[in-house]
C-alpha cells in the first residue's frame, strides 16, 4: 500500500529528477551561449570604458590646444573660434556628461552581462545593473527606448538571481536583460555613431576648429623662430596638434566601427539567447573592432 508520505516522497524524487534533466538539457546557458555572452559583454564593457576615457582626453586636448594657440598668436579674428575666453568651447561639461553617460551605459551593460555569466557575487551584479539603468537615465534619447515594464523586468531578473536554482535563474536573467535592452542598446550605439563620426560628428568638428588655427600659429612661430627655445615652443605646439589630430582621425574612426559592429552583435546576441539560428561571427567581429580601438588608444599619447 502506498501511503501519502511515500507518494509524496516519490513525487519529490520525480521532481528532483526533472530538475536534474532540466539543468542538463536546457535550463542553463549552453557552453556556446555562455562563450558568446562572455565575449560580447567583455567587448561592450571595454568599448564603453575606452570611449569614455578618450572623450575626456579629447576635451582636455581641446583646452590645451586653445591655451597654446592663445600663447602663440593671441586673440584670433577667426569667427569660427567664437568666444576665445571659453577654453572648453564645444566640449562644455553638460555636453560631455551626456555623451559620457551613453558610453558608461554601454560599459555597465557589458559588466552586468559579464557578472551573470561569470558567477560574480550578487553585490557586484547589483552595482553594474544599477549603473546601467542610472546611466540610461542621463541619456533621455536612449531611455525612451525602454518601457517601464522593461525596466521593471530587468530589475526583477537581477533580484531573482542568487536563489536556489542559480543556473536557471542566470539564464533567465540574461535572456530578459538582452531582449528588454535591445532597442536601448542599439540606440546608444547610434548615438556613438552620430557623435563620433570622424567627418560629420560634433566631436571631430570641434577638434578641427581648434586644431587648424593652432597648426597655422605653430607654423608661423617655427618659420619666425630665431632661437632653440623659439623653435621648441613651436614644435611642442605641433606635437600637441598632431596627437589630437590622431585622436580625431584614428580613434574616432575606430569608435564608430566598434559601435556599428556592436549593433550587429547585439542582434546576434538576442538570437543566441533565443537559440534562433545564430552565428558567433558578428560577436567576434565586434571583439576585433574593440581590440583595434584599444590598441590605437594605447599607442596615441598626447602631452
Amino acid at each position: 500500500m502506498i501511503t501519502l508520505t511515500s507518494r509524496g516522497s516519490g513525487w519529490g524524487g520525480v521532481f528532483a529528477l526533472g530538475l536534474i534533466l532540466c539543468f542538463s538539457t536546457g535550463c542553463a546557458l549552453t557552453a556556446k551561449q555562455k562563450a558568446a555572452v562572455s565575449q560580447f559583454s567583455d567587448s561592450a564593457a571595454t568599448l564603453g570604458d575606452v570611449t569614455s576615457s578618450e572623450l575626456k582626453a579629447m576635451r582636455h586636448g581641446a583646452v590645451k590646444m586653445t591655451i597654446e594657440r592663445l600663447l602663440l598668436g593671441g586673440k584670433s579674428k577667426d569667427p569660427n573660434l567664437g568666444d576665445q575666453t571659453s577654453l572648453d568651447r564645444g566640449f562644455e561639461l553638460n555636453r560631455v556628461e551626456t555623451v559620457s553617460a551613453a558610453t558608461l551605459a554601454l560599459a555597465a551593460y557589458g559588466k552586468t552581462l559579464a557578472s551573470l555569466v561569470d558567477d560574480t557575487q550578487s553585490a557586484d551584479l547589483n552595482v553594474a545593473s544599477h549603473e546601467f539603468v542610472a546611466s540610461l537615465g542621463n541619456v533621455p534619447e536612449a531611455k525612451k527606448q525602454l518601457t517601464d515594464e522593461q525596466l521593471e523586468a530587468i530589475g526583477t531578473a537581477i533580484q531573482e538571481v542568487g536563489t536556489l536554482w542559480v543556473d536557471w535563474k542566470r539564464k533567465q536573467a540574461v535572456t530578459t536583460i538582452v531582449k528588454a535592452s535591445r532597442q536601448a542598446v542599439d540606440h546608444l550605439c547610434d548615438l556613438l555613431i552620430r557623435d563620433f563620426d570622424p567627418k560629420r560628428g560634433w566631436v571631430a568638428l570641434q577638434l578641427q576648429v581648434i586644431e587648424d588655427p593652432l597648426i597655422a600659429e605653430a607654423t608661423n612661430a617655427l618659420y619666425d623662430g630665431r632661437t632653440y627655445n623659439d623653435r621648441k615652443i613651436a614644435l611642442d605646439a605641433f606635437r600637441l596638434a598632431h596627437g589630437n589630430k590622431m585622436r580625431r582621425t584614428e580613434v574616432l574612426t575606430r569608435v564608430v566601427d566598434a559601435a556599428v559592429a556592436m549593433k550587429q552583435a547585439n542582434g546576434a546576441l538576442v538570437r543566441a539567447v533565443d537559440q534562433l539560428g545564430w552565428s558567433v561571427q558578428d560577436i567576434r567581429s565586434f571583439a576585433e573592432r574593440v581590440r583595434s580601438l584599444t590598441n590605437a588608444a594605447h599607442i596615441i599619447v598626447t602631452e
